[in-house]
């Protein structure tokens, strides 16, 4: 149960940086990570047990944002679709292409691997001229795909989509998909840490050895259009990219589906009053661009790019203001 005399408040957490084969070393600087490996991927916003985050400061500084949600769930966590925090953000740098993968929807992922599935999308906040992403795929069937991994013909079956920074790509579970080289995303998925890779450009780690490979449960899960392979047909309850709407002034809604939301704006001049996404449940704000504070009723604080603040859904108003520039994203459930 909450606490009467509990004052909550917007709450950044420490990011989680995790070393990774193609990882880089350019978003070291944003979040002050000092090490020689590759970091591919810093959790900014997580309640997974692979990589948890802990409050950076405030009056929750070190506790876990497990632990938040435990002890405050009304403030944190309000209608979850999961028993934790149900979303997980990223920063994503990719300085070579990521492996072809898919994930799994929440059905097979909890009875296969005790977790829960994962729709994910990307925010793109660089590529390069030209930049594309793996996206679908044209396999006609399971047999049609397992011929082609068997005898190594994955990447001419491979669908491949344009990117420009500012541009949102939805992936929903089921889709096959791959970040390329030079790219850097912000990442909104299901809390989850399932990810089934199904080629890797024939890479191999520094001990001379290939990466593994979930061919068969890739099999279970991607989704197959023998009529029409070209087609990548996504669920009617998602709405992707900037088709979107709904968002209040001056927001652009850039996706919505049934796991998260995401607005956003370009503040140039002066402050902006915002209200929660969603009654009753926590907002998340994500700072891609510029620097700016955020106000609410009894405090303040600095946001800058690659901040990432839980808002509690106990606070339903509050307030940015630009220092020149700042570019949000805002998301809910």
């Amino acid at each position: 149960m909450d606490h009467a005399l509990v004052e909550f408040e917007p709450v950044k957490f420490q990011p989680v940086p995790v070393a990774r084969l193609w990882g880089g070393h350019r978003l070291k600087s944003w979040f002050g990570v000092h090490t020689d490996e590759p970091i591919g991927e810093y959790w900014v916003l997580s309640g997974h047990p692979n990589g948890m985050s802990v409050a950076a400061s405030g009056p929750f500084a070190g506790r876990t944002l497990a632990e938040l949600v435990e002890k405050y769930p009304s403030a944190y966590l309000g209608n979850s679709p999961q028993p934790r925090f149900p979303l997980l953000i990223k920063f994503i740098e990719a300085s070579q292409d990521l492996s072809v993968q898919v994930h799994p929807d929440d059905a097979y992922a909890q009875r296969i691997e005790g977790d829960f599935g994962k729709t994910e999308a990307w925010y793109i906040l660089e590529c390069p001229p030209g930049g594309r992403v793996v996206y679908g795929h044209h396999f006609r069937s399971r047999v049609d795909y397992c011929e082609a991994v068997e005898v190594g013909r994955v990447q001419e079956k491979l669908r491949w989509r344009p990117i420009q920074p500012g541009q949102v790509v939805f992936v929903p579970s089921g889709t096959l998909h791959a970040l390329l080289a030079g790219t850097i995303v912000v990442e909104v998925q299901q809390t989850s840490d399932v990810t089934y890779r199904v080629y890797d450009w024939d890479r191999v780690d520094a001990n001379g050895n290939p990466r593994p490979l979930h061919v068969d449960k890739a099999a279970d899960v991607l989704r197959f259009d023998p009529d029409d392979p070209d087609a990548q047909t996504l669920p009617e309850a998602a709405i992707p990219d900037s088709s979107a709407t709904g968002a209040p002034a001056p927001w652009r809604r850039l996706v919505t589906c049934p796991y998260f939301t995401m607005d956003y704006v370009r503040l140039e001049i002066g402050a902006l009053t915002v209200q929660s996404g969603r009654s009753g449940n926590p907002d998340i704000l994500i700072a891609v661009g510029g620097s700016g504070r955020l106000s609410w009723p009894g405090g303040d604080m600095a946001i800058r790019r690659g901040d990432t603040v839980l808002l509690p859904a106990t606070l339903t108003q509050y307030t940015v203001v630009n220092d020149g520039l700042l570019e949000l994203l805002r998301v809910f459930y």
